[in-house]
C-alpha cells in the first residue's frame, strides 16, 4: 500500500487513462451479464418464500458496482478462468445480505424507490432471507476450489458484521470521532470493496505485493464512495436518491459533514443535530438549516476533499501493474464514483 498520496499525480493518471463509463462498463459488460444471470438463478428455489423473496431481490436491480470491480481487477490481472463471474456474483450476494439487514435494523420501509423486503414480508422472514443469501454466498463461492478465497470471504463477512454492531452502539451519538467513523466506513464499506481486489488476485495468483496493491486500491475506493454517499445524504437530489435528506442523522447515524461541523464545537450545531437525531420540532427545517451550516464553514468542501484524496490514494496503487485497458479503467473509476448524483 502507498504510503504517501498525491490527488495532483492521481489525476494526470486519470486524465491520461482517456478511459470514459462507457469505456469502462464495455471491458466487461460480456462477464457482467453473466454475473447479473447467475444471480437471478442463483436466488430461484423449490422453497416457495425463498423462491418469491428472491424473485423480488433480483427484480430491484442495483449499480453492481462490487461484480464491476472484481471484473475489472481479474482482467488487470489477465485472469481467465470461469471463477470471476461467479465471485462477482458472491461478492453482489454478500452486499444483498448486508443491505436486507441494515434495512430490518434501521426499520427501511423502502429500498431503490420500492418497499423493502422487510416492508413487504416482515422482519423475521425477512432476517432469515438474509441468512439465506449469506448462506449462498459461500456454497457459490466453494466452485473456485479455494480455501484462500473462502478465508477472505469469511474474514469480510465478520468485519462487516462486526462494523454493523458496533454500529448499534453508536446509534444517536452526535459527539462521534473522526477516528471512529473511519473505523466504521473500513469495516461496514470498504473491507467488502477491499475483498473485490483481493479475490481477484487470489484466482490470478499475483504475488504479494500486488495482492496488497489490490487490496489497498478496494478499500481506498470504498472509503471514497461511502464519504460521496455521506455528501450526497446533504446534497443529492431525494427523489433520486429515494431518501430523504439527512436520512443517515435522522437515524441516528453521524456521518462526516457533520463530525466535521460539529468538532467545530459551534452549540447552534449541536442543537440542530439533536434535535434531528430526537426528530424533534421542525426536522426538515433544522436539516436545511443544517446543511447551510456546513457549507458556509467548509465542511461539505473537506469532506469532497477527502473523498478525492481516497480516490486518489486508490489510484496511485496501480502503478506498478501493466499498463492495459482494464488499469486505464481502474484509474477512471475513481473518478466516475466521485462525480456520481445517487
Amino acid at each position: 500500500m502507498s504510503t504517501y498520496s498525491s490527488t495532483g499525480r492521481a489525476d494526470r493518471l486519470v486524465q491520461a487513462s482517456g478511459i470514459g463509463p462507457a469505456d469502462i462498463f464495455a471491458l466487461i459488460s460480456d462477464r457482467l451479464a453473466r454475473c447479473e444471470v447467475l444471480f437471478r438463478e442463483s436466488l430461484e428455489s423449490p422453497v416457495a418464500i425463498v423462491d418469491e423473496i428472491g424473485t423480488f431481490v433480483g427484480e430491484t436491480g442495483g449499480k453492481r458496482v462490487r461484480p464491476t470491480l472484481h471484473l475489472l481487477c481479474a482482467k488487470l490481472c489477465d485472469y481467465r478462468g470461469p471463477h470471476d463471474i461467479v465471485l462477482g456474483t458472491v461478492l453482489e450476494f454478500i452486499h444483498s445480505a448486508t443491505l436486507i439487514h441494515d434495512d430490518i435494523i434501521d426499520g427501511a420501509s423502502t429500498r431503490r424507490g420500492r418497499p423493502s423486503v422487510n416492508e413487504n414480508w416482515g422482519s423475521s422472514i425477512t432476517v432469515l432471507f438474509g441468512d439465506y443469501l449469506f448462506a449462498k454466498a459461500m456454497q457459490m463461492a466453494l466452485r473456485a476450489g479455494s480455501l484462500a478465497v473462502m478465508d477472505t470471504l469469511a474474514q469480510v463477512t465478520l468485519r462487516m458484521v462486526e462494523g454493523e454492531m458496533i454500529q448499534t452502539r453508536y446509534e444517536g451519538r452526535t459527539d462521534l470521532s473522526e477516528q471512529e467513523y473511519v473505523d466504521l466506513v473500513e469495516r461496514k464499506t470498504a473491507a467488502l470493496f477491499s475483498a473485490c481486489g483481493e479475490l481477484a488476485g487470489i484466482l490470478a495468483g499475483v504475488d504479494e505485493s500486488k495482492m496488497r496493491a489490490l487490496s489497498a486500491y478496494g478499500r481506498n475506493l470504498g472509503m471514497a464512495f461511502q464519504v460521496i454517499d455521506d455528501l450526497l445524504d446533504f446534497t443529492g437530489d431525494a427523489k433520486r436518491l429515494g431518501k430523504p435528506a439527512a436520512a443517515d442523522l435522522r437515524e441516528g447515524k453521524a456521518t462526516l459533514p457533520v463530525i466535521d461541523l460539529l468538532q467545530t464545537g459551534s452549540s447552534e450545531a449541536r442543537t440542530l443535530a439533536r434535535a434531528i437525531v430526537d426528530q424533534e420540532g421542525d426536522v426538515d427545517d433544522s436539516v436545511r438549516r443544517l446543511t447551510a451550516m456546513m457549507a458556509e464553514n467548509g465542511s461539505l468542501q473537506r469532506a469532497q476533499e477527502r473523498a478525492e484524496q481516497y480516490a486518489a490514494n486508490a489510484a496511485l496503487e496501480l502503478v506498478n501493474f501493466p499498463d492495459n485497458p482494464a488499469r486505464r479503467a481502474l484509474q477512471s473509476l475513481p473518478d466516475l464514483l466521485l462525480s456520481r448524483d445517487r
